[in-house]
Formats: structure tokens, sequence, C-alpha cells
């Protein structure tokens, strides 16, 4: 029987980004209040899992978000700057409204109802980044076949991924998969050629302390 990797990627908890309606991409801000709040949550409803390694884009809310986990089991994290969100070039770190205010209601519009076939200003599109991240990913599954690892990492990139490994064409990813919700955790299986998903976006164990998801409009 071939050994597999078992993936359970974690989206970062809220950060202050999306506490703002800011868009951050690899622009490094923290983890809100509710964003440590909810990462540790998820660290310890996921506290009995067996997991050999910790990986984490070299973005602050991903780390932060991976230290529970970390400290649970007294390993070390990691860091991958190919773990990264999307690169968004022309709207890195800006808020929403005045995204809207500069390209035009239609061009942020478009992000939301074309994701998987958009190109941010001067950045990068939703296909490259999703690639980047599935590359990286089947790189470290095959450094731990048989093992058990977890990745912190970011809203666009895991939806993108999401979409690779589940066969959804990019233009259909917008009305067939949404962004996954803050510290909810996704499980996929690689067995060193392809990778597998299982299930995508658990978010239930945060239910008490407050579940948030990207906010589109």
């Amino acid at each position: 029987m071939n050994k597999q990797t078992k993936i359970i990627l974690i989206r970062h908890g809220q950060s202050i980004g999306n506490a703002t309606r800011t868009i951050l991409g690899h622009t490094d801000l923290d983890l809100s209040e509710h964003g440590y709040i909810q990462a540790q949550a998820t660290a310890n409803y996921l506290k009995e899992e067996k997991i050999d390694k910790i990986y984490s884009s070299d973005l602050k809310r991903a780390i932060n978000t991976a230290i529970p986990h970390a400290e649970i089991r007294n390993i070390n994290i990691v860091t991958n700057k190919n773990l990264r969100e999307l690169y968004v070039g022309a709207w890195e770190n800006m808020k929403v409204d005045d995204i809207i205010l500069k390209w035009g209601r239609e061009a942020y519009e478009k992000w939301i109802d074309s994701f998987g076939t958009f190109t941010f200003p001067n950045g990068e599109s939703v296909c490259d980044g999703g690639q980047r991240f599935y590359k990286e990913v089947l790189s470290i599954s095959n450094e731990n076949l048989g093992k058990t690892i977890l990745i912190s990492a970011h809203a666009a990139v895991i939806r993108s991924f999401w979409a690779i490994i589940s066969g959804v064409e990019w233009s259909q990813v917008a009305n067939n998969l949404p962004f996954p919700s803050n510290a909810s955790y996704s499980i996929a299986y690689s067995n060193g050629k392809t990778i597998n998903p299982d299930i995508y976006s658990c978010d239930d164990h945060l239910i008490d302390v407050g579940i948030t998801k990207v906010k589109l409009i």
C-alpha cells in the first residue's frame, strides 16, 4: 500500500486586514484580537491530532495562527514564502472602499464574480498563485510521505488550491467554491503524485468564539 501524506490546511484567524476590510496580499499585518482567539480555538480542537511537522506562510498572520499548534506539540514551525497569499499588486494594503473609489465597483466585482480568472492590477493572477501554492504543498507532501502535516496559509490560495485538487474549472470557482472561513481547517491527502480533497473549510468548532468569513461587498 502506498504511503499517503495527510495535509491539514488552516486558514489564518481574522487579521487586522479582515477586520478593517483591507486587501492585504503580501502586506504583513498581524491577526486581530479576535483572530488570536480563533487561532487558539482551532488549535484546541485539533490538539489530539497527530501532527509531525508544521509549515506556514512567512507572513505573521499565518505564523501566529500556527503557533498554538506548535506550542501544544513542542515542535518548530517551518516558514515558506511560497505559501503566501496572492500578491495583489496595486491593491496591496488598500481598503475595499478605496479600491472601488479608484478602480470602480465593476473592477472590484470582477474580482468577486470572476475569481478564478482574475488578475490583480500589477499583481498575480489567481491561477498563477494557486499553481504556486499547489506545487509547494505537493513538494512538502513528498518530503513527508506517510506523515501528517499542518500548513497555515491564506484564503485565496487555499481556495485556488482546492479548485485545482477538486477539478473545478477556473471559470467556475466563484460559483462553486466559497472562500474558507477564518481559522477553519481543510483536509486533503497526497500519494506523492496527486493530492485528493477530503473536507473543506470546517468551522463548526468556532461557533462559540465567532465564525468570520470573507466579506466581499
